[in-house]
């Protein structure tokens, strides 16, 4: 047998983790020792994987603690109390002018950066990354009026991408976790983009305006991912952590959404 880069690639996580069966890791073994390149990545994720080890759970002083509660209960006090009707409200327009751009420069920065070196020539991965970006820059574009059906339009094309762009391939945890935590942090840029913008909205507005800039920088993050992940085209890998950071900053989504608690013109 012998392995690719790519292959080895894909196995490395599982021969960090003794998971590969004796044949593969022989192969594994001899083409590392002709390959400085995935000698390299694997030096680096082992590495990675010891310092990861050593980092010491944190640990939260009874002051810390009450401190924070004690901002959290003033935090409760101050959302309850009514709020002060505007003379003149700002036009939620003036997100969606600038806030498609945000979210995709930020998409253009996640690829340009994430996994650099391992970014995909495959002129189909380009297509769904094109897919996944228009997606993101349709839910910014109505930020601050976002509806749960937008919602569920956004989780369908990450399914849809999984779907087309999926096949045979390993789930690689660690990688995986990476591409998790991409996602979160893109949605959270996504979301402060959003919060920057309509901070002296309404609170229904502002609702709409953090999900749809969650949600829209999750997508951009998998579209970035689509390109520079290494295991992009293994389906359980798509399915468990790029659709599923998707999900979940869609999830949060709707709960600011749910009747209750966005108004009818949300």
């Amino acid at each position: 047998m012998k392995l690719t880069c790519k292959k080895t690639v894909e196995l490395a996580t599982e021969r960090a983790e003794g998971a590969l069966d004796a044949a593969t890791r022989v192969a594994f073994d001899a083409h590392l020792e002709g390959c400085d390149g995935c000698r390299s990545y694997v030096r680096q994720l082992e590495l990675t994987r010891q310092v990861l080890g050593r980092i010491p759970a944190p640990e939260v002083s009874p002051a810390l603690e009450q401190a924070v509660m004690a901002g959290f209960d003033a935090w409760v006090k101050a959302s309850a109390a009514p709020a002060t009707p505007r003379a003149e409200p700002r036009p939620v327009r003036r997100f969606s002018r600038w806030g498609a751009i945000a979210i995709a420069g930020l998409g253009v920065a996640v690829l340009l950066v994430t996994f650099a070196n391992q970014r995909s020539r495959s002129p189909k991965d380009w297509i769904i990354a094109g897919g996944l970006a228009v997606a993101a820059l349709a839910v910014s574009s109505v930020a601050g009026r976002l509806a749960t059906g937008m919602v569920v339009a956004a989780v369908g094309a990450a399914i849809a991408a999984a779907l087309v762009g999926g096949g045979e391939g390993t789930l690689a945890a660690t990688l995986g976790a990476e591409c998790l935590v991409t996602e979160l942090v893109m949605a959270g840029m996504g979301a402060t983009a959003a919060w920057v913008a309509v901070r002296r909205e309404s609170r229904a507005v502002m609702r709409g305006a953090l999900s749809a800039g969650a949600i829209a920088g999750a997508l951009a993050a998998d579209a970035a991912l689509q390109i520079a992940c290494p295991a992009h085209e293994a389906l359980a890998h798509l399915l468990v952590f790029h659709l599923g950071g998707v999900v979940l900053v869609a999830a949060g989504a709707w709960a600011l959404l749910r009747p209750g608690r966005a108004t009818a013109g949300v």
